[in-house]
């Protein structure tokens, strides 16, 4: 069902992204994978799926900031294998050993680590080059462009993933007219009649990001809300979700006020956003540059602004 707000897990559930799946499949011969894309395009759904499809494991690493933390997510799912792994007395273990362990049991497997920015990056890039040099596995990871996705696609010379980059898969936001295909085939599915204007100004708030659009068209096939009152529940929910991921980008940056007054003044170009936020030009390049890393900004030209429907409407509530 398009409507459904869980992640999708089968070919049939997920709407449009052919062209990305069979592109995983290729690259996932030879090559370790990662999807980027902003939150609501649909990483976690065009993963799952494509995991179901070649019989991998998928592990979510939301909030996961340690190895210890990783080996504990990992050891959950090798009973999905067959194999049954026990964590040893705290006082002798070696976080690092044991995960090289239960990764060398997925031997043959593809794995799929999702939101993995937050594990500490140069015990995790150890990890990998181990893993990359001795185990026939093959990973795909997800998330924002901080942290250890950051040095999986760029690392410099001393890096210990130095010439092992993974491939890049991205998704975007959906066009206009895959969103109206969207919703209208969504409609279909659970035979609601849907006025085009409704349709029309549905798209143009919500501007392609699939989990939105997946949002409004639940309250209103599975919860029965009218029109209005769906968009506002969009928001109400959306809200909840984006500002706890800004909060979270924002949690130890000293300048959290910059921070949120360069949001605010979105859209703008370069030497507006210097004139009025007060900062160095070096600092503005690297506040910009760790927003646009987080997908919380984008640059159009030479304009800054802020593509996600509802990140864009909380900030001015800030």
């Amino acid at each position: 069902m398009l409507f459904k707000l869980a992640p999708k897990e089968t070919r049939k559930e997920l709407y449009d992204r052919e062209r990305e799946l069979e592109e995983l499949h290729r690259l996932t011969k030879t090559e370790w994978v990662i999807i980027l894309g902003k939150r609501m395009t649909g990483k976690t759904s065009l993963l799952k799926t494509f995991l179901n499809e070649v019989g991998g494991v998928y592990i979510n690493l939301m909030g996961v900031r340690s190895i210890r933390g990783l080996v504990e997510e990992l050891a959950k799912h090798t009973g999905k294998i067959g194999v049954e792994v026990s964590i040893p007395p705290l006082l002798r273990v070696s976080w690092t050993r044991l995960a090289v362990d239960i990764f060398s049991r997925f031997e043959g497997k593809i794995i799929g680590l999702d939101e993995v920015q937050e594990l500490p990056a140069n015990y995790f890039l150890r990890l990998l080059k181990k893993i990359w040099d001795t185990y026939n596995l093959r990973i795909v990871f997800t998330g924002s462009i901080m942290g250890v996705i950051k040095k999986l696609i760029e690392p410099g010379a001393e890096s210990p993933m130095y010439g092992r980059s993974p491939a890049i898969l991205e998704l975007k936001p959906f066009t206009h007219e895959q969103s109206r295909d969207f919703l209208l085939r969504g409609f279909n599915e659970c035979g609601l009649r849907v006025r085009d204007e409704e349709i029309s100004e549905t798209i143009e708030l919500l501007n392609g990001y699939v989990g939105w659009l997946t949002y409004y068209g639940n309250y209103r096939c599975i919860r029965g809300l009218d029109h209005r009152r769906a968009l506002e529940k969009v928001y109400e929910e959306g809200k909840k979700i984006v500002l706890e991921e800004l909060n979270h980008f924002l949690e130890h940056r000293k300048n959290r006020e910059k921070y949120i007054l360069l949001l605010k003044s979105l859209p703008a170009n370069w030497s507006t956003l210097e004139a009025k936020i007060g900062v160095n030009s070096k600092i503005l390049s690297q506040m910009l540059k760790a927003l646009e890393n987080a997908f919380l900004v984008e640059k159009k030209g030479k304009t800054y602004t802020i593509t996600d429907p509802i990140l864009k409407k909380l900030v001015l509530e800030l």
